[in-house]
């Protein structure tokens, strides 16, 4: 008798679960890569700790990768499927024959201030001086190509390019005396202060510096899961820029300083900063075309088209304003 009531009773459990309907979506797993330091890629974890990605029935992890061509190497071979923060290995994959393409982009400035061990007005003084880039071809030396350029220097005659690492890396070499400048993330400012090294601000140049990117084969097959990842990420943006005091608790996290006037300063910059329905200027896609074309002259020719796909932003702008600053 007790066998058979434990019998009906798990029977009645399994009906229950099959007649009643979930309340919640289930949770898709989607892998996404961020640089080491991680500010450039802020809304995703945003997304992840505020809980945008769980209500849309999204699991992400989040993977920090130390370089962009590691990066697009595991995007093409599907160690992770999105990346964030990666902008010039958008265009590279697509010169190589892989289809890969931005989702959206929150920030699109150029966002590198060059510090320097001595006071200068402009950064026409650097000539003759040695400045620390992460790597010939990445993304700091592109960009420092371009700021040069702006000054009247020929970054390839006038100035020796050491390859160091990110951020960190050069600034540590600043500060051992082995480099004369570097170009640092913007969050470093109030630190390079507090160290005693100068700060000169280049101009502020329109740059995709934040893409969210995706394979169009990922893309084609399984809509529905970006459908919900851009929302998530765009929710966040939205969260970023009109609650400051929950965006904090995340940024002290992910960039691991308590230094109020740094994480401050920080906050400030990248509300400033945001696109907050992800669509990039052109001017900024330009840009970054023009600087991959520094180190591949295919780049001058391939079309815009190729390497966005705002179809789902239009989408679920429809019928909904964007959300807008406060």
């Amino acid at each position: 008798m007790k066998n058979r009531q434990s019998v009906t009773f798990f029977f009645l459990i399994l009906v229950t679960k099959l007649l009643i309907p979930s309340t919640g979506l289930s949770q898709e797993k989607l892998r996404v890569g961020v640089p080491l330091f991680p500010t450039v890629s802020y809304p995703v974890f945003i997304a992840q700790e505020k809980g945008f990605f769980e209500k849309n029935g999204l699991k992400a992890e989040i993977i920090r990768i130390n370089s962009e061509p590691t990066t697009y190497q595991a995007l093409i071979s599907g160690d992770i499927d999105a990346t964030s923060g990666a902008p010039t290995g958008l265009v590279q994959s697509n010169l190589q024959g892989v289809p890969v393409v931005s989702l959206g982009s929150w920030d699109n400035l150029v966002s590198y201030t060059m510090a320097t061990r001595e006071k200068i007005d402009d950064l026409s003084q650097l000539r003759g001086k040695k400045i620390g880039v992460n790597r010939l071809g990445g993304k700091s030396s592109l960009i420092l190509r371009v700021m040069l350029e702006d000054a009247g220097l020929n970054p390839m005659k006038d100035v020796t390019l050491l390859q160091l690492g990110g951020s960190q890396e050069r600034l540590a070499a600043l500060i051992r005396g082995g480099i004369d400048a570097a170009p640092v993330d913007f969050a470093f400012e109030p630190k390079m202060k507090q160290l005693g090294f100068f700060l000169v601000a280049g101009k502020k140049t329109p740059f995709m510096n934040g893409p969210i990117t995706a394979k169009v084969s990922s893309l084609q097959s399984n809509r529905p899961k970006w459908v919900r990842f851009v929302k998530s990420y765009l929710e966040a943006t939205h969260y970023m820029v009109t609650n400051r005091e929950g965006s904090m608790e995340v940024l002290r996290r992910i960039i691991g300083i308590e230094d109020k006037q740094t994480l401050d300063f920080t906050y400030e910059q990248m509300r400033a900063r945001a696109t907050v329905d992800l669509v990039p200027p052109d001017a900024a896609v330009e840009n970054l075309i023009k600087m991959v074309g520094y180190v591949d002259k295919r780049a001058s020719s391939i079309e815009k088209s190729k390497l966005a796909d705002y179809s789902i932003l239009k989408e679920l702008a429809q019928g909904k304003t964007a959300p807008q600053k406060k």
